[in-house]
């Protein structure tokens, strides 16, 4: 009875189009197949990986038609909540990346802003893995800025 359970539960998040995070893929294939990332800095490696996993290629050197430039990446720590006794409960974690999109050096379109926030729970008797989690969140909010921008390079026309 078990294993008809958990094989119709198997099939009923199958059939409803569920994916784990990461697993979905890009809606579409970028139109322009080569791209430069400049001034990547700490999202050069989180970016060129979204871009390989829609099957475009990066270079090294600006020759490729289109450029991603990424003109600010900014990352701000807040207290987000406080206990009755003023000790810090929650910070808000929060990462801004504005880029641009060049072809052949001219700009296309306006600037992009992605923001990725997280909440991270803090604990006093806790700080070495706090610190650690943290360093594994701001990882995770790259990741994901990424991501957001390598979703919008998908929409644009090829011309």
């Amino acid at each position: 009875m078990n294993k008809i359970l958990l094989t119709a539960a198997v099939l009923m998040l199958g059939a409803c189009g569920f994916h784990l995070k990461g697993q979905s893929g890009a809606l579409h294939t970028p139109a322009y197949k080569n791209w430069h990332i400049e001034g990547g800095q700490a999202l050069q490696f989180p970016l060129e990986t979204a871009l390989h996993q829609v099957s475009v290629r990066v270079t090294d050197t600006g020759g490729a038609p289109m450029t991603l430039r990424i003109n600010n990446i900014s990352q701000r720590k807040e207290t987000y909540t406080i206990t009755r006794a003023a000790a810090i409960n929650e910070y808000l974690l929060v990462l801004t990346v504005e880029a641009q999109v060049l072809k052949h050096g001219e700009s296309v379109g306006r600037p992009m802003t992605v923001s990725v926030r997280r909440i991270l729970d803090y604990a006093d008797n806790e700080i070495l893995g706090k610190q650690e989690e943290e360093e594994t969140l701001w990882a995770e909010m790259r990741q994901d800025a990424a991501e957001q921008i390598v979703r919008r390079l998908t929409f644009l026309k090829a011309e």
